[in-house]
């Protein structure tokens, strides 16, 4: 069984076609990339595979079952815009992954974050907009997830990137 299997996906918005008839398989232990151009349906195409948004036509398949409560288990999601609170402490952000997702290893994000060299006592409003996506990337990364989808991962910052997929590439 494939990981993740796309049949005959069509999304539509406002009467235009975005996606049109996807077929896609990924199996386990692939890393995949997404190219295209600015709206071509790179990010639509993963926001329905996160369950954030209902296909027009077509079904998504990850471990064999739809887009669900199981599915969110098993992914981490990284979007485009981040997500986290501002007032929130890099200590207080990892807490709340830890209390949120049973997947998540706290000691992964410390190790993580030191590599970094991101100070776990700061607060999220005071970092740079580069420091806090390399936040949630670490924090994204450091869940054991079966599929890790990362939408626009080198937009950030790209001494991040380097790091984090040539150290850790057992995801």
């Amino acid at each position: 069984m494939e990981l993740l299997e796309c049949r005959h996906l069509c999304k539509e918005f406002d009467n235009r076609q975005i996606l049109k008839d996807i077929n896609l398989k990924i199996p386990r232990g692939k890393i995949i990339g997404l190219l295209g151009k600015n709206g071509t349906g790179k990010s639509t195409l993963i926001k329905l595979i996160n369950d954030l948004l209902t296909a027009t036509s077509g079904e998504i398949l990850i471990n064999g079952e739809n887009p669900g409560v199981a599915s969110k288990k098993i992914i981490s999601y990284l979007p485009e815009r981040t997500y986290l609170d501002k007032e929130m402490t890099i200590k207080q952000a990892i807490k709340y992954f830890e209390e949120f997702y049973e997947n998540f290893d706290s000691k992964k994000a410390v190790k993580l974050l030191k590599d970094l060299k991101l100070d776990i006592n700061t607060k999220i409003s005071k970092m740079s907009k580069g420091m806090q996506e390399k936040l949630q990337l670490i924090l994204v990364m450091s869940r054991t997830a079966e599929l890790y989808i990362l939408d626009e991962p080198l937009g950030r910052s790209r001494s991040c990137n380097k790091r984090l997929y040539t150290r850790y590439d057992t995801f």
